[in-house]
This record gives structure tokens, sequence and C-alpha cells, in this order.
């Protein structure tokens, strides 16, 4: 009975979409043929366009049970796809008549012109000439261009345009063989098709909704079985739940097909601590790096949901909003974050050429986002901030292929202020989980940027990096090095993924031998962190949280944070690294303590081993390092007790709308250990060089230079081995006309309870100390016991600053004998004062 309505039915509806058509030819014009066909119904059994679920719908819950549970509700109007047809009642979002009212706005005059792209603009390394705006000639040039030649369609009522589009997508089998392609494809594919269906023939729709439900079949088992984690699953939800939305109501059989994916879809977001929740759990923040993280994780995502926000009675943006700590808010900032001073990314994971993201959707994927934060300040400081991406990229930053998102995504009724320089200078991203921390001392281009991972394991997009630190003022000073090659080729697994690549610590262990990895290929040790391959297939975050305690994803731990927001003396971050490492350490943990104020940084390391083993402190650079004034040669270089390394950054970054000139210098004073070796690595033949493997791994072809592939490091270690090791590294941070680095010393309390460093600055003195501990049990046993007691002599006033104290106790400050206040330890166990003496002083630390 069923079957006969909806045939009856739709019969009626193809009745009345021939006498539109007839009516079309004869009797309206061009423009007005938009309007007509897109408040044509194509209407399933048993549904009716509305915004709510009435209780005689097929879909309707049960009572008690939450709507958020329900299959969202098709609207039957056309467009609906991220643009709603004017009469619509589903869906909320932009009509077709503001699309229409942004073409004549001077706001959106920037993305009415299309550039031709050069190939299908779909898949990782894909381009665009984005060099000369003209006119779209009509002409479809791979599946990327298909939405851009629809939205002429809604804009101008060419029927050639519909046409082409539906010639096109009937007439094409999709890049089946590569995951990512083949999902750009459907879902470019479902957005062009729902715009234009209105005006194709009914055979060249079956071909259509058929190639469309093909493509959706071949992705679904992402969906299925999914991987909360993982970017394949989010690009599989996109395709999927935009071909439901592109062939609902077209048959019986469509729309039952259309009824499952956005059963699949509904499920993933919400279902047994799906997706939402593991975003929830991450506080917006992504550990794919930073190709990605943001091009293929949160765009589909983004589009998904704008889709579904437009097509259906469901908006998910409101339910994150409401049940999930609306982690839109820290995934804006992660973002923001994320760039440089120079405006490029931060170059973490799997980096392409995307760093650098002019010609790409950054810009869409941005202002999409901007829309749906229900935070004004943030959405100002948002707008703010794309608004300064497109000085410096010009108009190359949204290449004509992307215009139409922009039409879609950017609302200029939307405040652009505050800055985007009113952010934090501090942020914590991915508290308890991914662990993405930033320090700044200003949000300018000269200002400076270090950039901590400290977190768990999710993908192998994901580096055994924990514990990298990377440091930009006028260019990148310490880099990460390698790049994105070929994935678990010879260089992604010896070099590029690797902790040998990256600003960390190796632990040589004998026992570690080379094997045979992915595909085959031979995998050496490096002495780093663990490998963990094949643990990212996880279908909730329940389920990965069980792998995580079976495989020791948990891979790090930040043991304190801290940020002196008030005066701005200190950041302070302190990590326990140890499972990153496995069975070979017993306590690995490392610390960072940033004086922003000076532009001073001191790394503290300690790595506790059952055995004597050797270790390494690592430290990447682009180009040749300095080492005690010396100029080291191509290939390996040692240096006995050597202790002080100059790196400079020169050059410049031309982005299309600015030029970002480099002249950033570092200077790093190695302090512990006292008897030390200071190698050299790099140059030609050497960049990726295992010293274990004694061999280099370089990428199948060379890396472009805007990934900063790193063409020097310089490993620092213990003359001996040793089952205790302190590594002890203060750096100066400056640009070129610094010609050398303000006298450093190490300083360490009589009592021998704390030890750190003493930074001798001509108009200030600063003092960094820790905890001297070196117990094996880690964090809680390597807190300074009170009384503190330590002695200097400084020239000018002295800024004061001990971490790994008791957190929340209250002490006082003696100099010289006399009380200078009362003070409480931080919840980081940090304790900051300053002292206006001069010449010898004796500080003593006590409890109140």
């Amino acid at each position: 009975m069923r079957t006969l309505i909806f045939s009856v039915m739709l019969l009626a509806v193809q009745m009345i979409f021939l006498k539109s058509h007839a009516q079309q030819d004869n009797n309206v014009n061009t423009t007005d043929n938009v309007s007509f066909a897109a408040a044509r119904l194509v209407r399933p059994a048993e549904h009716t366009e509305t915004s709510i679920n009435k209780s005689g719908d097929q879909n309707i819950l049960p009572p008690g049970l939450s709507a958020h549970m329900a299959i969202p509700r098709v609207s039957l109007l056309r467009p609906r796809i991220l643009v709603r047809a004017d009469e619509a009642t589903l869906g909320t979002g932009v009509t077709l008549s503001e699309l229409r009212s942004r073409g004549k706005s001077p706001a959106y005059k920037d993305w009415i012109s299309f550039t031709e792209a050069t190939n299908d603009g779909v898949g990782a390394g894909s381009s665009s000439n984005t060099n000369s705006l003209i006119a779209y000639n009509e002409k479809i040039r791979g599946w990327a261009s298909l939405p851009a030649v629809a939205m002429h369609y809604l804009l101008r009522g060419d029927k050639n345009d519909a046409l082409s589009v539906g010639e096109f997508i009937a007439n094409r089998s999709f890049p089946l063989n590569e995951h990512t392609s083949a999902a750009a494809a459907v879902y470019y594919s479902a957005i062009a098709f729902d715009w234009v269906r209105n005006a194709l023939p009914d055979d060249m729709v079956s071909r259509i909704c058929a190639r469309l439900e093909e493509g959706a079949e071949h992705l679904k088992g992402g969906v299925i079985t999914p991987s909360v984690n993982h970017n394949y699953s989010m690009v599989s939800l996109h395709a999927v739940s935009l071909v439901a939305l592109a062939i609902y109501g077209e048959s019986e059989a469509f729309t039952q097909k259309a009824m499952e994916y956005l059963k699949l879809t509904d499920d993933h977001f919400l279902k047994d601590n799906m997706l939402f929740e593991t975003f929830r759990q991450k506080g917006g923040t992504w550990g794919e790096g930073n190709h990605y993280s943001q091009f293929v994780v949160f765009h589909p995502f983004l589009m998904t949901l704008r889709a579904l926000q437009t097509a259906t009675d469901k908006d998910y943006f409101v339910i994150i909003r409401e049940r999930y700590d609306n982690f839109l808010k820290p995934m804006a900032k992660f973002i923001v974050a994320n760039f440089r001073p120079d405006f490029t990314q931060e170059r973490i994971g799997d980096v392409t050429l995307r760093v650098a993201p002019g010609g790409t959707f950054m810009r869409p994927l941005i202002d999409l986002l901007t829309t749906e934060l229900d935070d004004k300040k943030l959405q100002g400081q948002m707008r703010s901030f794309s608004e300064a991406l497109s000085v410096y990229y010009g108009p190359g930053l949204v290449s004509g292929i992307y215009g139409w998102m922009m039409m879609i995504s950017f609302d200029a009724k939307l405040p652009d202020k505050p800055s985007y320089k009113t952010l934090p200078l501090t942020l914590r991203l991915g508290k308890n989980a991914y662990e993405h921390i930033m320090f700044r001392n200003g949000w300018e281009e000269s200002s400076t940027m270090i950039t901590y991972i400290s977190g768990d394991h999710y993908t192998d997009h994901q580096h055994l990096d924990k514990g990298n630190f990377l440091i930009y003022k006028k260019g990148g000073l310490t880099v990460d090095g390698g790049g994105y090659p070929s994935m678990y080729g010879d260089n992604w697994s010896n070099y590029s993924t690797r902790t040998l690549a990256h600003n960390g610590i190796l632990i040589f262990d004998p026992a570690e031998k080379p094997y045979k990895g992915v595909n085959g290929t031979e995998v050496y040790p490096d002495g780093g962190q663990r490998v963990e391959r094949g643990t990212q297939s996880h279908k909730s975050w329940l389920d990965y949280l069980a792998m995580s305690k079976e495989r020791g994803l948990n891979t790090a731990d930040v043991l304190a944070f801290d940020t002196d927001g008030s005066s701005n003396r200190y950041d302070y971050v302190k990590s326990d690294l140890s499972t990153a490492y496995g069975n070979k350490a017993e306590w690995v943990d490392r610390q960072l303590l940033y004086l922003p104020g000076a532009d001073y940084l001191v790394v503290k390391d300690r790595v506790i081993t059952a055995q004597p083993l050797e270790k390494a402190w690592l430290l990447h650079f682009e180009e040749r390092p300095q080492i005690d004034g010396k100029i080291p040669a191509t290939g390996i270089t040692d240096y006995k007790n050597a202790a002080v390394t100059i790196a400079q950054r020169t050059g410049s970054v031309d982005l299309g709308g600015k030029t970002v000139d480099y002249s950033g210098k570092l200077f790093v004073r190695s302090l512990l250990p006292a008897k030390r070796t200071l190698s050299a690595i790099g140059g030609p033949g050497y960049e990726y060089y295992n010293r274990k493997a004694g061999k280099n791994f370089p990428p199948e072809k060379p890396f472009a230079s805007i990934m900063e592939p790193g063409n020097w490091r310089i490993e620092l270690s213990p003359r001996e081995a040793s089952t205790a090791t302190v590594f002890l590294n203060a750096f100066e941070i400056a640009d070129s006309s610094v010609k050398k680095m303000v006298p450093v010393s190490y300083i360490r309390s009589k009592d021998k309870k704390m030890e750190g460093v003493f930074f001798q600055s001509p108009s200030m003195q600063y003092v960094a100390l820790f905890s001297a501990s070196l117990d094996k049990r880690g964090n809680d046993f390597q807190r300074a016991a009170l009384p503190v007691r330590y002695a200097l002599r400084a020239s000018s006033p002295a800024t004061h600053i001990l971490a790994e104290l008791e957190p929340g106790k209250k002490l006082k400050v003696l100099i010289n004998g006399s009380a200078i206040g009362s003070f409480e330890t931080t919840p980081a166990g940090v304790l900051s004062f300053g002292d206006e003496g001069v010449g010898a002083r004796k500080i003593e630390i006590v409890a109140e």
C-alpha cells in the first residue's frame, strides 16, 4: 500500500515537473526560471514540509526519548544543500534570495568571478591558478569546479550552466582508487547536483542519483565502522551525508537509501560516545597535523553540519552548543593559534604545501565556523583574523574555484572587532588530551611564538614528538624536521615522523633492532619514542580509551601549567613523557619556563633509566648553526664541552599579498650535563641522518622550502652513559641585530634542593629555579621542600621564578635577612617575586 501511495504521489510530482518545464519554456524569463525551479517539490510518501516532527511522522521517536536522536527530516524543496529555497520551512540559513543579494553586495565582490582551475583540485597537493580573475566561461575543469558552475546557475539562471554540471556528473566515474579524492568528487557532485537538479531532464537525474549512490556505497564503510580520530571517516561522512540530502525524494529506493545514510550520520555524531563526544573530550583540537586537521577534518565536518542545517529540521550546531561544551569555541582558537606571526601555519605532523594556505579554502573554513560561534567577541576576533589573512595572501587567498564557499559561509553582518590580537597570549588547547600549548609575547609580526606538544597519541599522522617545541621569531628558529613524503616509505618511517626529526630526547637502548614495518619498509631504531602503528581505528571515544590503556597511547601528561597573566612574568609547563618511551625509561619529564618580557626560555629535562644508557638532546635548524663561534662542516662534527650554539633565520616568504622578511636569531647556552659532547649534524647528504643506522633517509622528492624540513641539528650528550641525566639549556630569542648572548650561568641552592639558570641582562636579572631531585618515582617526589636558600650577585633588580614547589603553599621570602612579603605558590607549584636590591644577596624562602 505504501509503495502505491508513493508511486501515485511521485506521478503527480512528475506531472507538476513537466508542466513547470512547459511554463518555463514559454512564459518566464531565464532569471525567473531559477526561482520557479527552487520552489519545486520532490515529495516522498508520508512526508510533509514542516520544521517539527509531528505525531504522525514515520520517524518520530517514542515519548521520553530525546529529539536529538531523531533522524533528520529533509526539506522537499531545492536547493537545500548549503542554500535554501525561499519557501522552505525546514532548515535555517542562507536562502536563494539572500544568495542573490550577496551577489550584488560589494562585500562579496571578490568571490563572484571565478578563476579557472588547472586540475581537478581534489586531493592532497592539488592546486589552482589563482592569478587571473576572469568571468567563468562555463567549462567544467574537474570535480572541484562543479559547485562554482552550479552556483552560477543559481545566481544568473542560465540553463547551460546546469546542463554542463549534470552531463559531467552523469558521464564520468568517480576516482574511487584514492579515498580522499573519491570523497571530494562525491560531495562536490552532490552539492552541485542539488543546485541544478530542477533544470535537468529526468533520465539524467536518475543516472546522477545512481552515480551518487555508487560513490556513497563505496565510502560508507568509513562511517559504518568509523575511526573517530581519523580523517578518512570525516571525509566519508561528508560524502555520504551530502549524497543523502541530494538523492532524497527522487524515488522510493533513493529515499530509503537517503534515510539509511542519514541514520549513519546521526549515529556517527551522537551515538555511544562517538564524534561529538570525541571533539568534546579533545577540546575542539585534532591531532593529525596542520594539513589534515584543518583541511581534511574541520572543513568536511563543518560543511556537513552546515548542509544538514540548511536541508533538514535538525541543527547539529545547536546540539553542540547545548550538550557538548560548545567545542566550536576552542576549535576556533586552535585554528588561529596554529598560525605563526608570518601567517603561515606551524609545522606540526605531516606537513604539506598547505602550511601557506593561499589558494585553499582556509578562509571559508574560518568564516563558516565564525558564523556558528554564538559569541560576539570571539566572532569579532575570528573575522579580524580572516581579514588579516586576506591582507597577507591577497586575492589569491581564496582561489576562484572555492569562491562559492565564501558566498555561503561569509556573513558581512557579523562583527569584525575586537581584533584577534586581543586573544590570550598563552593558550592551552586540548587540555588532558591533545595538549597543544602556545606561548607568545605578542601578536605582531615581530613577536615570538613557542609551540609545545605534550599529549596523547591518536593516529599515524601524528608524529612521535611528545615534548617537541618550536620557536618562531622573525622566522622559524627551531624547526620540525622533515615533511610529508610517501606515507610508510623510507623517510616517513625512519625520519620525518620519528623523534629523531623533532626537538626531543633520544634514549639508545641496545635491545632495539631494525624490523620490517608497513609495506615492508625497513624501520631502524633512532633512540626515540615508541613506534605505534595500527592503533588508529577507534569506533568510539570509549574504544579509544580502552586501546589507550592497553597500548599506552596516553603518551604524555601535563603535570603543571601556569601563566602569570597579571604581570606577564612567565609561562610554565611540565610534562611527564615517560609512557612515550616505553620500558626503556623509568622517568622522563620536560619543563619549559618562558620569560616573555625578556624573551628568554629555559628547558630542563630529567631522563632516568634502570641501566646506564646513552642519551641525546636534539635541536633542529633550517640553516647551519655556529658552535662556540665555529662553523661545522657538512657531516658530523663533535665538540667537547661546547657551550653556546647560535642559529639564525634569513630570507623571506612571499605570500601573494605581503612579503615577510626573516631575520631572527637564537642563542642556546648548554649548562647540563657539565661534561658533554655537542654534535652538529647536517648539510647535503646528512639532513635526515640516523647515526645508529649509519645512513641518510632522504624523501622520494625534495621537500619544498616552505615546509622548513630542517637541514641541520645538534645532539647534546653526556660524555658517559648514566642512569640519571639532566639536560639544562637556556635560550635567548632575538633578532639579527643582537651580536652576543647575555651572560648566563648555572645556579644551585646551597642545600642542593634546587638548580637552574641565572640570566644577567643589563636592566633586569632573572633567576629560574627547578627542583634538583632525581627521584625516579616522579612528580610528587620531585617537589622541593622548604626552606630553600640560595645566593647571587646581581648588578640590577632581579625577577625570581621557582618551579616544582608544593602547590598552594603560604610562605615568606627574605632577602639578606629582611622579609619582603608573604606569598603563596600557585596551583602549579610556582613562586614568582621581584627584588630591588643591587649587589650580593642571600635569598631564603620559608614556610609561613
